[in-house]
């Protein structure tokens, strides 16, 4: 099956000067939002998903009158949904599809039914038998499905770190074919462990964090085409946290960040709620002046900086996580506002 989509799909890449309309549900499933789609949401209570659900809870999917329901379990189908239109996974094809060639649970009326078939055709859900669309989703199952989806519009053609992630400590409750997906998402730094570093693979996940992994898997996706590789690090050395911020140039041309001041980087360190602990440019002046960093094509450019013993030493047994951020705004590159996270090890 696989191989003779990929024969029609060379085929359609040919023959693309052709009039073809595309399957659209009658949501109008059919890629990213239109401008004048407006988040009215009136359930929002909680930073730490506010502004992912301001980006992806398309209202189309998830608007039940003014209320998101945060967390609410995210069916298969509304994960699917997601996952499609943030993407932009969509084909256009010469004749009407059914979506009973792949699933015998799921009919063309039902919303969302041409998203599901485009993800068979992509190859991020494998079609056949029941998909079971109004079930909750499992997080292992949301993590394989976005690996394999960054897989497709990405072509592979990423690099992961060689280092093995310290393994999640419930990684054993996960099926055996999602571990090579957790693993990657957690060194990509799309998936992090709650508490003492749980991932509950097989508890349903909500919409909130449905959204909040979307994102971040979008803002991994647009800063791999942007040929710039931005990677956080925390660790403890002597007592003391020494945390880095690496913008690594991979593409052809030069990128320029432009800075306000003369602060070009910061760090927060949080604990695993949240709450920020410490924060590096608290204590710190800078210089009033345009400045400008400038990366050549092939280099890097690395910010540090250290949190001596005696003022780490009040918040050690609370802090979790570090968040890196570039202070300032590029033309090449989207750089991602809420920060580059690192677990401090």
């Amino acid at each position: 099956m696989k191989k003779t989509i990929l024969v029609v799909l060379a085929v359609l890449s040919v023959l693309t000067s052709l009039a073809c309309a595309a399957v659209v549900d009658e949501s109008g499933d059919t890629g990213s939002l239109k401008p004048d789609e407006v988040f009215n949401y009136t359930d929002l209570a909680a930073d730490w998903y506010r502004d992912a659900v301001s980006n992806f809870g398309y209202p189309g999917i998830f608007s039940e009158d003014t209320m998101f329901r945060p967390e609410q379990r995210i069916t298969r189908m509304e994960y699917a949904r997601l996952l499609r239109k943030a993407l932009n996974i969509e084909f256009r094809y010469f004749a009407a599809t059914d979506i009973r060639d792949y699933f015998d649970d799921v009919n063309n009326e039902d919303a969302g039914a041409s998203a599901l078939y485009d993800l068979v055709t992509a190859g991020v859900i494998d079609g056949g038998g029941s998909f079971r669309p109004n079930d909750s989703i499992e997080r292992e199952s949301m993590i394989h499905y976005a690996i394999r989806a960054l897989d497709y519009v990405t072509n592979g053609s990423y690099a992961v770190p060689l280092m093995l992630p310290k393994p999640f400590a419930d990684e054993a409750t996960a099926d055996e074919e999602y571990i090579d997906d957790i693993n990657k998402a957690a060194l990509l730094k799309l998936i992090f462990g709650r508490g003492n570093n749980m991932l509950f693979p097989k508890e349903a996940a909500t919409r909130a964090e449905a959204v909040v992994f979307t994102e971040r898997l979008v803002k991994l996706y647009e800063s791999l085409m942007s040929g710039v590789k931005i990677s956080a690090s925390a660790f403890v050395e002597s007592g003391s946290l020494k945390m880095a911020l690496v913008i690594e140039n991979t593409g052809s041309d030069e990128v320029t960040i432009n800075h306000n001041s003369g602060q070009k980087f910061d760090f927060k360190v949080l604990d695993e709620d949240g709450n920020i602990l410490y924060t590096w440019s608290a204590d710190k002046l800078f210089i009033q002046a345009v400045t400008t960093t400038t990366i050549e094509a092939g280099e890097r450019v690395e910010f540090s900086a250290k949190i001596e013993s005696d003022a780490y030493d009040p918040i050690r047994d609370k802090a979790s996580i570090v968040k890196a951020f570039i202070v300032g705004t590029s033309e090449e590159f989207q750089i991602n506002s809420d920060g580059y996270t690192a677990k401090i090890a």
